[in-house]
């Protein structure tokens, strides 16, 4: 399945997103999605680290979103 992963900055008191980086790939299923976007992150060497990812299907509806915290860093 197609899946398009963004990782993000947060900004607190608000809603608001700050995409650092948007990465199209085909993966079989949404947990290996998730565990693409996980190694990802440790690979892509983005200027800032972000706060969270989401990740979208190929029509853009958003399929799963997980904020990195002190108790699950990534």
């Amino acid at each position: 399945m197609p899946i398009r992963i963004e990782f993000f900055r947060l900004h607190n008191g608000s809603t608001a997103r700050a995409r650092l980086n948007r990465i199209y790939c085909v993966s079989p299923n949404l947990k290996d999605a998730i565990t693409q976007a996980e190694s990802l992150l440790k690979d892509t060497g983005m200027p800032q680290e972000p706060d969270a990812f989401a990740l979208f299907d190929d029509q853009g509806n958003e399929l799963y979103q997980a904020r990195f915290t002190s108790t699950n860093p990534i």
